[in-house]
């Protein structure tokens, strides 16, 4: 009984540029990539943590939380500067496997960066900033439209000048350590208790006119 030939499928290997020839990588915007994956890196980092954080059975402390966010939104404002940088590099990038890439065991990965529509939910993001903004994305052309959201970084800058400026001033880091202050004495006001209970005449007097008992001079002194 003759046994049919096998056909072998070819090999990602066997499709690499023969020996001696080498894949062209110069027009491979390596700076702008490396620049946005960094960026990138970081806010996921700054995510994970704030992420790590809420989930505590014991929630962090205000200041400590407050202090991540601010890291997180100036990671955030980093990674939209960078795309913005670098936004006529990236639009004219076209994207496209060698012929060693293993495409049956990265087909996710490959399909991700091979998608010329967004997803759902980048789509409603989009949709819902046009809308807040009021940009008419039917009738203005892509370069007025850019123009319209330079302006509002602009503005946004602006403002966190401001905001900036006048934390500074505030000082909140003594206003702080005020209220803890008045805090510690209001819990040494509260733990007092005195050696004698007070009359009801006293607590009536109290509910109904405001008159604060007055305490012996054995009861202060305790």
């Amino acid at each position: 009984m003759s046994q049919e030939p096998v056909q072998s499928h070819p090999k990602a290997n066997d499709l690499a540029p023969p020996d001696g020839i080498e894949p062209d990588f110069s027009g491979v915007p390596t700076q702008a990539l490396d620049a946005v994956r960094m960026r990138v890196a970081q806010l996921t980092h700054s995510l994970r943590r704030v992420r790590d954080d809420l989930s505590k059975s014991e929630l962090p402390q205000w200041y400590s939380l407050q202090a991540q966010l601010n890291v997180t939104l100036s990671q955030l404002m980093s990674v939209t500067s960078t795309l913005e940088h670098y936004y006529e590099t990236l639009d004219s990038t076209v994207i496209y496997p060698l012929p060693n890439f293993p495409t049956t065991s990265h087909e996710n990965l490959l399909t991700t960066l091979l998608r010329k529509k967004f997803p759902p939910d980048v789509e409603e993001w989009i949709k819902v900033s046009k809308e807040t903004f009021d940009i008419p994305s039917n009738t203005l052309s892509s370069e007025e439209t850019r123009k319209i959201l330079q302006n509002d970084i602009n503005i946004t800058k602006w403002a966190l000048g401001i905001f900036a400026e006048q934390f500074e001033k505030q000082n909140f880091k003594e206003n702080n350590d005020d209220n803890m202050i008045i805090d510690s004495q209001e819990s040494s006001i509260n733990n007092y208790k005195p050696s004698r209970p007070f009359e009801a005449d006293d607590i009536l007097k109290y509910m109904y006119c405001g008159q604060i008992p007055t305490t012996s001079s054995d009861d202060v002194n305790q």
